[in-house]
C-alpha cells in the first residue's frame, strides 16, 4: 500500500533478529508482493523492493535492514522530504531502545508523511514497545489482539495451554491474550504486585 499509493515512497523494515527478518518477515512480504496488482511496476529481491521506473530505483523503494546496537547509523538517515516514509518494526518488543531512539531522531523532515508501525508479541514489560502501550500511549494508536478471538487459531491448543499454565500466567498472557508479562526475566517481585502496593491505602492501625 505504502509504495503503491505514493511516488518516491521510502520504506524500512526490520525485526527483532536478522534471522527473523530474513526467514519470516521478508518472505511474508514476498507472499503479498506476488498477489499485488502493481507488482509488475516493481522488482522484488532478497532484501528490497524498488521501482522499475528509470531514475527512481533509489528513491522509490522498501528495504529490509537488520539492526545492531554497535552500528545504529543504518537507521539514522530516514529522510524523504515532502514524500512518504514507512517504518515497520516486526517483533518490536525485542528491538533495542537505541534503535528506537535513532529512528525517532531521524524523523525530522517537514511536510512529510511519516508512518511508523510496530508489531509483535508483548514479550517484555520494559522498553519502548512496552512504553507505547503505557506511559507513551497518548502518542501511539494501539491495538491488542487476543488469539482466542481469531477464526484460524487452534482453539484446542489454546485450551490446553490454559489448563497447563493458567489464564493469568505470563506465558498465556503473552502468547494468547496479547498482554505484557507481569514479571521480567530478572524480576523477583511481579510488577502488578508493586503497582497494587503503591496504590493501596492502609489505615493507621
Amino acid at each position: 500500500w505504502a509504495i503503491g499509493t505514493a511516488a518516491d515512497c521510502k520504506c524500512v523494515i526490520t525485526a527483532n533478529t536478522e534471522p527473523q527478518l530474513r526467514t519470516k518477515t521478508w518472505p511474508e512480504l514476498g507472499k503479498w508482493f506476488q498477489m499485488w496488482i502493481a507488482k509488475e511496476l516493481f522488482t522484488y529481491t532478497a532484501t528490497s523492493i524498488f521501482s522499475n521506473e528509470e531514475g527512481h530505483e533509489k528513491t522509490w523503494r522498501a528495504d529490509a535492514i537488520p539492526w545492531s546496537v554497535v552500528g545504529p547509523e543504518s537507521f539514522a538517515g530516514l529522510h524523504n522530504q515532502g514524500n512518504r516514509i514507512l517504518i515497520i518494526f516486526d517483533e518490536a518488543s525485542a528491538i533495542d531502545n537505541l534503535i528506537w531512539e535513532t529512528t525517532e531522531g531521524a524523523l525530522t523532515d517537514k511536510d512529510t508523511e511519516i508512518i511508523w508501525c510496530c508489531f509483535g508479541n508483548p514479550t517484555r514489560n520494559t522498553g519502548r514497545f512496552y512504553d507505547c502501550f503505557h506511559k507513551d500511549r497518548d502518542l501511539w494508536t494501539t491495538r491488542k489482539i487476543d488469539s482466542r478471538t481469531i477464526s484460524f487459531t487452534n482453539k484446542n491448543q489454546i485450551a490446553e495451554w490454559m489448563r497447563t499454565y493458567g489464564e493469568d500466567s505470563d506465558f498465556f498472557k503473552v502468547r494468547v491474550r496479547g498482554e505484557f508479562p507481569s514479571s521480567s526475566d530478572n524480576q523477583f517481585i511481579p510488577r502488578y504486585l508493586v503497582e497494587e502496593a503503591t496504590n493501596r491505602t492502609l489505615r493507621p492501625e
